[in-house]
């Protein structure tokens, strides 16, 4: 059975949607497949040992980087040079960071592993009349490659990326340069969706959009919750649950 967790919810909220803006990175595309499978190109480019550990270790060390590009502690164009040095350094392993980061963004453009659900939602919520917007942090013509690569770019009137927005979620000034393509669109009419509690649900939320929580882990939705208050209108543990919502 299918349990879809509902805070706050307003009444008449989704009567009001027009338009749904959907996060890309482990939404749509499962991220942590594309990364995995690059590290260990990367690795055996470099001549250095893979084990599928070590990529616990860029996990934590791409979440920190990002979470400081969203606290604007650091830029995209850091993220191109102390990604991979933090990686390796935590690994106590040489090589070039810059080349390996270089490599890595290549092969991430060649690999789009589709979330489950994720065309049949796009599918659904195109049919129903959404106007459909991807939202992501990251850089614009990968994001785009990868989407295309899914065959999911069809489903999208817009694709709005920090990249060429710049800004970064949940900064207002990214959902500010969204909405200035969208004429006649009010915050309250849109829904954000996406994993990031953070980046998609805070950034949502602040700027006064309907928000809809993407969370497969049960673990580490009560791991979440407990270090935070601030929710979504909803909370979903898969894609096709919002056949439910919308």
């Amino acid at each position: 059975m299918v349990i879809i967790k509902k805070i706050k919810r307003k009444p008449d909220m989704n009567d009001k949607i027009k338009v749904l803006f959907l996060d890309i990175d482990n939404t749509l595309l499962d991220f942590d497949a594309a990364a995995a499978w690059a590290m260990e190109q990367c690795f055996q480019k470099a001549g250095l040992s893979y084990i599928p550990e070590m990529y616990t270790v860029f996990t934590e060390e791409n979440n920190k980087i990002w979470h400081r590009i969203e606290r604007k502690e650091l830029t995209m164009d850091d993220l191109f040079y102390v990604r991979w040095q933090a990686i390796l350094k935590r690994l106590a392993l040489t090589a070039n960071g810059v080349e390996m980061e270089k490599e890595f963004r290549m092969l991430l453009n060649l690999s789009a592993v589709p979330i489950d659900g994720a065309e049949e939602i796009l599918a659904y919520l195109n049919k129903k009349g959404y106007c459909l917007c991807a939202a992501s942090n990251g850089p614009y013509n990968q994001q785009i490659r990868r989407l295309k690569k899914a065959d999911m770019l069809k489903y999208f009137t817009h694709c709005f990326v920090s990249e060429k927005i710049g800004a970064d979620k949940p900064s207002r000034q990214f959902f500010d340069g969204c909405l200035n393509e969208l004429p006649g669109i009010r915050p309250e009419e849109c829904m954000m969706i996406g994993d990031s509690l953070t980046a998609d649900i805070t950034g949502g939320r602040s700027y006064g959009m309907s928000t809809c929580w993407y969370l497969p882990s049960m673990d580490k939705y009560k791991e979440e919750t407990a270090k935070s208050e601030k929710l979504a209108d909803y909370v979903i543990h898969e894609l096709l649950e919002l056949k439910n919502i919308l």
